[in-house]
């Protein structure tokens, strides 16, 4: 590597410098990210973080003029659409019943893609969910501490996570839970009607 390069990207040490130096609040961000991509996803949120960690110090250039945490998030974005990938175009070869001799094997694949009625109610509910949670965080646009705190509340983050995430003291974090329920309560008083 020339020196240019050097100075262009971390080297590995400094991404596991970087990765041992997060904070709550970094590990907290990264985790709601985590479960963000790997809804609907063959991944689980941990292993998809996990996996963003190990490629991190293995193969992925981290330009240094770019924070990690970002760099992590945008590395689990791409692992998640990657593993959806590997799903979409797996196949899976079955034997099928011989019709001669021992030599007379034929393979057969099978479709293990879920049928178009199956594939249509699960796309319509993964609108409703996403219609949901985009109504619901819009109430509070002029509110992007609490928009923070019901993303949080959403993602089943700790109270103690969620302030050191927005920087509330336990007093000013109760205050955004009781306007959050307040508007939600006001907005849809007999619960979510789509």
């Amino acid at each position: 590597m020339n020196s240019g390069q050097v100075a262009a990207t971390r080297t590995r040490d400094e991404i596991a410098v970087a990765i041992r130096s997060l904070t709550a609040a970094d590990l907290a961000r990264l985790k709601m990210v985590a479960r963000k991509y790997a809804f609907g996803r063959p991944i689980e949120s941990d292993d998809l973080l996990q996996e963003a960690y190990v490629r991190a110090l293995d193969s992925r250039a981290c330009p240094s003029h770019v924070d990690v945490v970002k760099f992590l998030a945008e590395a689990m974005r791409s692992i998640a659409h990657g593993e959806a990938e590997k799903v979409e175009h797996k196949v899976t070869i079955v034997p099928i019943a011989k019709t001669g001799g021992p030599e007379d094997e034929a393979n057969s694949i099978r479709d293990e893609a879920d049928d178009a009625e199956t594939r249509m109610i699960a796309a319509q509910q993964a609108e409703r969910c996403i219609a949901v949670h985009a109504a619901v965080i819009a109430l509070f646009d002029d509110e992007p501490t609490a928009q923070l705190v019901l993303e949080g509340m959403m993602e089943e983050m700790t109270a103690g996570e969620m302030r050191e995430l927005t920087g509330l003291d336990k007093t000013g974090y109760d205050s955004k839970r009781k306007l959050i329920r307040r508007r939600i309560d006001k907005q849809y008083p007999e619960g979510w009607k789509p």
